[in-house]
C-alpha cells in the first residue's frame, strides 16, 4: 500500500515519491506537505513534525546519513545559533531519511558534504576566489562572515560542507 501521489512531484521525482510513501506508510507517518526537490531527493513534512527525505542517488543517500550519524554521535543541533535537524530514522530499504524539521535560523541538507577529507577543489585559488565572491554577493559581507564560522565548526567536526546557499542556511529574518 502507498499513499496516492500528488500532481506536484516532478517526473524525475516519481521514484522517490513512491520509495518515500512506502516508509511513510510502513512507519505510520501522515505525510503534510512538500517542502521542496532537488537534484539530490524529494523532501516532505509530516504531521509529526518531521521531513522525510527520499534520494535519487544511493551515494547521495549514504553520504547525508554519515552526516546525521557523525552529528548525532556528538549531540549536535545548534552550531553558532542555527538550528540543524536532528536525525530521526533512516531506512536502506527505501533510500530515504527523517529527521526533525527546524524553524529559521536553520542549516539543512548535507548530501554534498565531504567527510574527513576537504573537497578536492579546496586547494585551487581561483575556485575559491570564485566561491568567496559567490558568498558574499549571495549573503552579504556580515553574514557571509558568520557562514564561514559556521562552516568552519562544522570542519572543526571533519564535515566539509559543500553546498551552501541561502535556501539551505537561513537566517532567523528571511
Amino acid at each position: 500500500m502507498s499513499i496516492p501521489r500528488p500532481a506536484i512531484v516532478p517526473s524525475l521525482h516519481l521514484d522517490s515519491w513512491d520509495r518515500l510513501s512506502e516508509f511513510a506508510v510502513k512507519t505510520g507517518r501522515t505525510l503534510d506537505e512538500q517542502l521542496g526537490w532537488g537534484n539530490e531527493g524529494l523532501v516532505y513534512s509530516t504531521t509529526s513534525k518531521t521531513a522525510i527525505k527520499a534520494y535519487l542517488h544511493e551515494t547521495l543517500y549514504q553520504n547525508e546519513k554519515r552526516v546525521y550519524e557523525r552529528l548525532s554521535e556528538k549531540s549536535v543541533t545548534k552550531v553558532h545559533g542555527f538550528a540543524i535537524p536532528i536525525f530521526v530514522a533512516a531506512s536502506d530499504e527505501f533510500r530515504v531519511m527523517e529527521m526533525t524539521v527546524v524553524s529559521p535560523p536553520f542549516l539543512i541538507d548535507f548530501a554534498g558534504a565531504y567527510l574527513d577529507k576537504r573537497p578536492p577543489y579546496a586547494h585551487d585559488e581561483e575556485i575559491m576566489e570564485n566561491w568567496e565572491e559567490a558568498g558574499r554577493e549571495q549573503f552579504g559581507d556580515e553574514r557571509w562572515s558568520k557562514v564561514k564560522s559556521v562552516m568552519a565548526a562544522f570542519a572543526g567536526m571533519r564535515i566539509y560542507l559543500n553546498d551552501v546557499h541561502n535556501r539551505n542556511l537561513v537566517f532567523a529574518d528571511e
